[in-house]
């Protein structure tokens, strides 16, 4: 697994302690993983239907992707539904209470970027019901600061 990703599975674990997750209030990344802060998106989990809300999105994966989302419902994005390819890992996490790697494609304006991976890490304000969740991308490609730089 690429090292931004590892700080950040690494963050998370330490915040779980012997936790199945951590809550969001366990969690300050402004201070304690500044460097990760562009590269993160938390989304509340909304359910009843199950759907997600961007809440933050970092200025690197705005930058990249060409817009912010931010206050959006998934849900709300044009051709994102249930089974798209932004929806099915998020569900997953819901489901498992686990994190999730995966690699959707890339689909934004930047030149030079040839590939996105994002780490899906639930958070509970409970300790067993996901109700937010921290995902850190990386972009393979492209120009600007990254957290690999």
């Amino acid at each position: 697994m690429e090292q931004p990703l590892l700080d950040a599975l690494a963050y998370w674990e330490g915040k779980r302690s012997d936790r199945r997750m951590p809550a969001r209030r366990d969690l300050d990344p402004v201070l304690e993983v500044p460097r990760l802060l562009p590269w993160l998106i938390l989304v509340d989990v909304l359910r009843k239907p199950l759907d997600f809300r961007y809440r933050l999105i970092g200025s690197g994966v705005v930058d990249r992707s060409g817009r912010n989302n931010t206050g959006k419902l998934i849900s709300e994005l044009p051709g994102v539904g249930p089974d798209s390819l932004l929806w099915r890992p998020r569900a997953t996490v819901v489901a498992t209470g686990v994190p999730l790697r995966c690699e959707p494609p890339y689909v934004g304006p930047t030149p030079g970027v040839h590939g996105v991976v994002a780490l899906h890490l639930p958070l509970s304000d409970d300790g067993e019901t996901v109700s937010m969740i921290l995902t850190m991308t990386m972009f393979h490609g492209g120009s600007g600061q990254h957290p690999t730089a």
